[in-house]
């Protein structure tokens, strides 16, 4: 946590100093894709769905963010300890002893980092309909970057959970559930095309002091399935969105739920049903810079799978700055992390967005 507040407070000084004295007009909701391997090929709710530039207007956003997850039960690191394996990574013949000394046990490992670089774009038809199409680029296994968490730990004295005794950069997922398991010790490395999605929004009028959107979208099997990348099915999703405030001060909130295809699997889990809540707010800090902010509960696609935390609601939450740096365009930075280590979520994500509005 204590990293990416100073990942923060540089992103300030460099938005200063790529901003210097032009003020422009920029989107400063510019929401970020969630940057979740367990949920982002199956159709998370996500703010920029209810993006709604005017008539004729296009708005394009290239958005990369980094993601670093380290989650994992007793189980592993135990038995890693007892047979002296310090920075080896896991093994079958591990899983294996685990599965027949503890056989009522639901336990997991999961060590993810990558990034994920979203294409968005997004026109306005006037009367308040708009259209979002985003493609992803998923890249896994790089840029290794697990050494960030162990040295913040160990500097404010925090439990490094087991971390020092794997090795860095190695990409594990096991996850063992109520009537099977995932195992993938190797093979999850590498990139390509995500699920691409496409939205669609209207307005639902003002009323409440808010101005209400609806939202439907659907993603398509683009990315390969039983990997990362994509999930191999066709989800749909239903949103409401509410906005507060006025001009750079404003907070919105969202709820959505979304049909995952029963044809589609996460790593050949078949997932359940999913529901999102999402809360985003912003407020200037000067005449080009930004604060914003979010935080999110997701419930999760293997709820049915698994007991354990990988299957139940998270909550995660980011912080960030946009700066105007010509006008009608942005660049940001974000910083975000897993509440509370809660859940199957990044412990810590890491956001650079440029945007842009261009006339009709």
């Amino acid at each position: 946590m204590f990293r990416e507040l100073r990942f923060v407070a540089g992103a300030m000084c460099v938005c200063v100093v790529a901003a210097g004295r032009c003020a422009g007009q920029s989107d400063p909701w510019g929401s970020l894709p969630f940057v979740d391997a367990l949920r982002f090929s199956s159709l998370p709710i996500e703010g920029h769905q209810a993006s709604a530039p005017a008539d004729g207007e296009w708005q394009l956003s290239l958005v990369s963010g980094y993601f670093n997850v380290w989650q994992l039960t007793w189980h592993t690191a135990t038995v890693h300890r007892v047979l002296g394996l310090h920075r080896s990574p896991v093994t079958d013949g591990e899983i294996k002893l685990l599965e027949r000394n503890f056989p009522d046990d639901q336990f997991y490992h999961i060590d993810l980092e990558g990034t994920r670089t979203n294409f968005i774009v997004t026109h306005g038809f006037g009367a308040g309909l708009a259209a979002t199409l985003s493609v992803p680029w998923v890249d896994v296994g790089r840029p290794h970057w697990d050494a960030i968490a162990e040295d913040v730990h160990a500097r404010f004295g925090l439990s490094n959970m087991g971390r020092d005794l794997f090795p860095r950069g190695r990409t594990t997922v096991y996850v063992r559930g109520r009537n099977g398991a995932v195992e993938r010790l190797s093979g999850l490395d590498g990139s390509g095309l995500g699920d691409v999605s496409l939205s669609v929004t209207g307005s639902l009028g003002e009323w409440l002091g808010a101005e209400h959107r609806w939202v439907v979208a659907t993603e398509a099997p683009t990315g390969e399935k039983d990997t990362l990348h994509g999930s191999g099915g066709w989800d749909k999703g239903l949103r409401w969105f509410g906005t507060w405030g006025q001009a750079r001060s404003q907070l919105r909130v969202g709820l959505g739920y979304t049909w995952l295809d029963a044809n589609g699997s996460w790593l050949g889990v078949k997932r359940d049903n999913t529901w999102g809540a999402l809360i985003e707010g912003h407020t200037p800090l000067s005449r080009v810079l930004t604060f914003r902010g979010s935080a999110r509960f997701d419930s999760s696609p293997l709820a049915s799978f698994t007991d354990s935390d990988i299957g139940r609601v998270s909550f995660y939450w980011t912080v960030g700055l946009l700066s105007a740096v010509a006008r009608n365009s942005w660049v940001a930075f974000d910083a975000g992390e897993n509440y509370g280590s809660t859940a199957e979520v990044p412990d810590f994500s890491i956001h650079v967005q440029f945007g842009t509005r261009l006339g009709h």
